[in-house]
């Protein structure tokens, strides 16, 4: 009998033992939740059918399985879409594919992991009181990278962790807003891409807002809407205009070109910066690790075949234009798929800088204030963000180190790195784990095995080799153009 069973009820008291600085209500410890019941707000959603989703959640409170899956996809796809078909350029196609394909697989596995991590840090902050504050009920705060491995795996590697994810949701939300900036220029020129940075940072400000990851529903769903619509008719222009013969022959322009078009994968699908506060916003958040996989079918589906196609259409101008409206003919259809762009990375932009929101708010002392105290405290980083875009619009390369020097460490080899050092302490940290092997992997010995090749292959060739290549080419743009560039990338005449 499990113990849930054994107790009853979900919401039935239990004491929990004490721990110095632990939360207490009464004589007994933070109660009315069963410290072994990881899911235990699923137990007030179990008979939710599909119309309760439909008629409730749209703005706030939005923690279904459903709901995970929405903001996963949001945050994989959007302004990545459009630099992925320069990357496949960039290696060609005969190795971009099979890169995609594995970075997808393996990328799903690293999410089995660090749900994994989450659960054992729930599970523990449950047991002391720390994880509800003094009602019993109200959540103490949002759980995040960095407080999760620094708790499993000690604070040396959870200071690591802050580094890489605050520098890789850095480096993701710049990227929306140098985004719709380009973006908004390919069909209206009245000002240069700097002057338009200038407009979409300003309105990034409007996303400090947004309160939580529970509060994304709507305008998910409005951001996935729009990234479909687009997929389709990159698509479909592709088609029209023709496929050139050789195109699929062709091979990476050299060695440099071909390790910044594979770190461009590996931040395209390896978006995890955002996976804990995804996790923590859920009413189940054990069932994330198949969630996640789900999402990925949306994303690969759409951010793959059309980067292809335009490869196979426009082989050239794929090479030189890390965006894909810099390539395609400029027409009323254009014109749609731009503006609904320009929605959804705005989206995007709240997507990733929302768990950066937290820390700062953690920092400076507002996390646990009113909303009116809280929010408006989050501008000093978002105008952070806005300088930052301005200073550097190298759109395609920002993608490029991403995905080398963070992306790599955060989706790839801290998960795998983390995971292994927490259940290689000792058999009863494996035997008591919330969340075992799947029966595929064949047990603990393959799993430790397989995450040991993750650390070294992404240290290696996506750390290592992947972010020289991209660093040396980032540093080539700034000798010629310098910063603060008026116009970059733009068509002459």
């Amino acid at each position: 009998m499990d113990d849930t069973a054994k107790h009853g009820k979900a919401f039935e008291v239990a004491k929990i033992p004490q721990k110095a600085g632990a939360v207490e209500t009464g004589k007994t410890s933070v109660t009315d939740y069963n410290p072994v019941n990881l899911d235990e707000e699923a137990t007030g959603h179990e008979k939710d059918t599909w119309l309760d989703l439909l008629k409730h959640g749209w703005l706030s409170n939005a923690g279904s399985n459903l709901d995970a899956g929405l903001t996963s996809a949001a945050a994989q796809v959007g302004q990545v879409m459009l630099t992925l078909p320069h990357a496949v350029s960039l290696t060609g196609i005969r190795a971009g594919v099979p890169l995609i394909v594995s970075y997808t697989l393996v990328s799903m596995w690293t999410v089995h992991l660090l749900n994994a991590l989450y659960l054992e840090y729930k599970r523990s902050k449950i047991s002391t009181g720390e994880w509800y504050a003094g009602d019993g009920k109200a959540r103490r705060k949002a759980s995040q990278y960095f407080e999760v491995v620094g708790h499993t795996c000690g604070r040396w590697l959870g200071a690591v962790a802050l580094v890489l994810t605050v520098f890789n949701l850095v480096g993701n939300g710049t990227a929306q807003i140098v985004a719709g900036a380009a973006n908004t220029y390919s069909i209206n020129p009245v000002l240069s891409k700097r002057g338009w940075t200038l407009v979409w940072g300003a309105l990034s400000l409007l996303m400090t807002l947004v309160p939580s990851f529970r509060d994304f529903r709507l305008l998910n769903v409005i951001a996935l809407a729009g990234t479909g619509f687009t997929a389709i008719y990159i698509c479909v222009s592709a088609g029209v205009h023709g496929f050139q013969a050789n195109a699929v022959n062709l091979a990476p322009y050299n060695f440099q070109s071909f390790f910044t078009g594979a770190n461009v994968f590996l931040w395209a699908y390896g978006g995890h910066g955002v996976s804990f506060e995804i996790i923590d916003a859920m009413w189940k958040p054990s069932a994330y690790d198949w969630v996640y996989p789900l999402s990925y079918l949306f994303t690969f589906s759409i951010a793959t075949p059309h980067s292809i196609l335009v490869q196979l259409a426009y082989p050239k101008g794929n090479l030189t234009q890390d965006n894909v409206y810099g390539v395609l003919p400029k027409n009323g259809w254009m014109v749609a798929s731009i503006i609904i762009m320009l929605i959804h990375q705005i989206i995007a932009y709240a997507l990733y800088v929302t768990p950066i929101f937290f820390m700062w708010e953690k920092l400076v002392g507002t996390h646990y204030k009113p909303a009116y105290i809280r929010l408006p405290s989050r501008l000093p980083v978002a105008l952070l963000l806005w300088f930052i875009a301005i200073a550097f619009p190298f759109y395609g390369l920002i993608n490029s180190i991403i995905g080398a020097l963070t992306g790599s460490m955060v989706s790839f080899i801290l998960p795998a790195l983390a995971y292994n050092l927490y259940y290689l302490r000792s058999a009863a940290a494996r035997a008591n784990a919330p969340k075992q092997p799947p029966r595929w992997t064949g047990g603990w010995t393959p799993v430790l095995v397989f995450n040991a090749f993750i650390i070294i292959y992404f240290t290696t060739i996506g750390f290592g080799i992947g972010g020289y290549a991209s660093i040396k080419t980032f540093v080539d743009k700034i000798r010629t153009l310098g910063v603060f560039v008026d116009c970059y990338q733009c068509k002459k005449g």
